[in-house]
């Protein structure tokens, strides 16, 4: 019996997959996306009874993408702590994906005393407003990272190996944002992020390619014919420092192509909650 109470659990939880065949062929991985789905939405009613401009936009399109967001004294104090991470007692990792390399630090609640300028992006209201109405709930995050990415010459000298992150993708199958606040000037060349605006919605040929994928428990990956059949159509963020970019992760989006000696900085920030659940804070 505590086995198929542990099972069920596994089935209604924020995991990415139903490790199970079976189930997943007579179609429980969808039923749970429906159900997924119609939690967001009685969530949804149950906190707004309208939107903003930029709420709209988010949840229509998937994705906001906002240029200048602070004034430039502001950003100029986040930056000099973005360039001065060392200092500042994050849980340093380093990531090798392919062709790049992720630096990383980590900062927990209890550390964002040692990053009062950056945290200023967690109580700024637009970025509130835009966090809680993408995930339809009240939220509070439990870290923030100074992401830096990179394309070493020495990593891809004499073969390329691909990045899993240059697939389109979906990262779950519920509603769970992610933003980044880029400290530097983002160019072609250093891979920049990819998104398909309204890729984030439910139709038919969305769950059919979950389906399948779930079938054969294969990553959420489009392979061209699947963005052809899907009709996604990308937008790239090349933008400059002190943009903020705001995505729902269950919609299709990839890194760019890179160059070597490409670089993105950022501070990211993730929200992934249990989609199972009426609660409208967290």
């Amino acid at each position: 019996m505590s086995q198929f109470y542990t099972k069920m659990n596994g089935i209604f939880s924020g995991q990415k997959s139903i490790n199970n065949t079976f189930l997943n062929l007579i179609g429980l991985h969808i039923f749970r996306i429906l159900v997924g789905r119609f939690f967001y939405k009685i969530r949804s009613r149950m906190m707004f009874s309208e939107f903003t401009k930029e709420q709209k936009i988010l949840r229509k399109d998937g994705i906001i993408i906002i240029k200048d967001f602070f004034p430039d004294d502001k950003f100029k104090a986040i930056k000099k702590e973005f360039d001065n991470v060392k200092n500042n007692d994050g849980f340093y990792s380093e990531i090798i994906d392919g062709d790049s390399i992720w630096t990383r630090y980590k900062f927990n609640r209890s550390q964002f005393v040692n990053i009062p300028n950056a945290i200023n992006l967690l109580s700024d209201p637009r970025v509130i407003e835009l966090i809680y109405a993408g995930e339809a709930r009240q939220v509070t995050p439990n870290a923030i990272w100074f992401d830096e990415v990179s394309y070493p010459e020495k990593k891809i000298k004499n073969k390329h190996e691909s990045s899993k992150a240059e697939g389109l993708h979906v990262d779950v199958f519920y509603h769970a944002h992610k933003a980044m606040y880029f400290m530097n000037d983002v160019r072609d060349e250093d891979g920049p992020f990819n998104f398909s605006p309204g890729s984030h919605h439910l139709f038919f040929k969305r769950l059919w390619f979950e389906y399948k994928k779930s079938i054969t428990n294969s990553d959420l990956i489009a392979t061209e014919k699947e963005e052809s059949i899907l009709g996604l159509k990308n937008i790239e963020a090349s933008v400059p420092a002190n943009t903020l970019v705001i995505f729902d992760g269950c919609g299709f989006h990839k890194r760019g192509n890179a160059s070597i000696g490409g670089k993105r900085s950022a501070i990211f920030l993730q929200f992934r909650y249990n989609p199972f659940s009426l609660k409208i804070q967290i």
